[in-house]
């Protein structure tokens, strides 16, 4: 049975060969690392062909940048990091987006007046405190600390005593749910309308 320093070298030996251009190493790497990439992604990202497109976009960017890796010391970790920033990353670009499409939506909806723009505003209040409310304990403390005190991630870890990490993780799970829950009752340019104004 391979000892763990044994399968560390022989990672490092494909990684050495990848730098080299070797593409048989290369998809010795894919073919070991791409399950747990996309697992991670799906988890972030709850849909399977953005989750693919992350996978490619972290392999992509694993042979570009192919002769920096040869230093790596747990491969696994470091790819696995890459995954969450970057799902993390387009769960922003997506409400960003979705900003520029509500505003878009409101000047061509004349017909939808101040009084019931209010109407709708409560509306999804609503629906908003009532999704944080099934939200886990911990998840909605520190939910509540980030949206109702205003606190950042770093001043959240230092009151709670756990790690930044955690919290952001946290957040990103709070604001998943926050989506399943409310996807069935507003649409989509409204939800992530909304989104976007809990990730600020």
């Amino acid at each position: 049975m391979p000892t763990t320093q044994s399968i560390s070298y022989h990672e490092n030996e494909v990684l050495a060969l990848l730098a080299q251009g070797s593409e048989t190493a290369f998809r010795q790497l894919y073919d070991k690392h791409w399950p747990a990439i996309y697992k991670v992604a799906y988890r972030y990202l709850q849909s399977a062909d953005l989750a693919e497109d992350i996978v490619q976009e972290i392999f992509s960017k694993l042979w570009q940048k192919r002769t920096e890796f040869t230093e790596v010391q747990h491969l696994h970790v470091y790819l696995v990091t890459m995954t969450r920033n970057m799902a993390y990353k387009h769960l922003k670009k997506l409400a960003i987006e979705a900003v520029a499409n509500y505003e878009f939506a409101k000047k061509e909806t004349p017909s939808i007046n101040a009084g019931e723009a209010a109407v709708l505003d409560k509306q999804y209040e609503a629906l908003l405190e009532q999704a944080v409310e099934l939200l886990p304990p911990q998840r909605k403390h520190i939910f509540q600390l980030a949206k109702v005190e205003g606190l950042s991630h770093e001043a959240i870890a230092e009151r709670l005593q756990i790690s930044p990490n955690t919290v952001k993780n946290q957040m990103v799970a709070a604001l998943q749910f926050i989506r399943h829950r409310l996807q069935h009752h507003i649409s989509s340019v409204m939800l992530l309308a909304l989104l976007d104004e809990l990730t600020k």
